[in-house]
């Protein structure tokens, strides 16, 4: 009785390699937007420092010099601040002596962000934004 020899078969097939090629296709269309998304919301910390950062020096200048818009206050209204990582551009409003608004808007690529859009700070601890998301997720 003749033997039967089995042949190996090297390589994947071309099912296989479509199958692979489709799971690897879902998968990049679930990752990226979600990547994209989640370093959005990262760069929206640098919209919270430069805020704060500036808050703290005016609530310096009202503490010496009794005023946020003081002549020795170095900074004034209509000030524009560029974040750390150039993502947002704070706005510095100071329309009398007691009151305040700094608005941070975002830049290049951050300018994507529809959830938040641009944040806000009063004088007064009042925190907003432009976008549709929650504000406490914005902030």
């Amino acid at each position: 009785m003749p033997m039967m020899r089995r042949s190996h078969q090297q390589g994947f097939s071309l099912i296989e390699l479509v199958v692979v090629m489709g799971i690897a296709a879902i998968l990049t269309m679930i990752a990226v937007p979600s990547y994209q998304q989640s370093v959005i919301k990262g760069r929206r910390a640098e919209a919270r420092v430069v805020i704060n950062d500036t808050a703290q020096r005016l609530e310096r200048c009202y503490t010496q010099f009794g005023a946020y818009d003081a002549d020795d206050c170095p900074i004034d209204d209509a000030d524009e601040i560029l974040s750390q990582g150039g993502f947002y551009t704070l706005t510095v409003d100071i329309p009398d002596a007691a009151t305040y608004t700094l608005t941070a808007d975002p830049e290049g690529a951050q300018a994507d962000d529809d959830k938040c859009g641009s944040l806000s700070l009063t004088n007064t601890g009042v925190r907003d934004r432009t976008g549709t998301d929650d504000l406490e997720r914005c902030w």
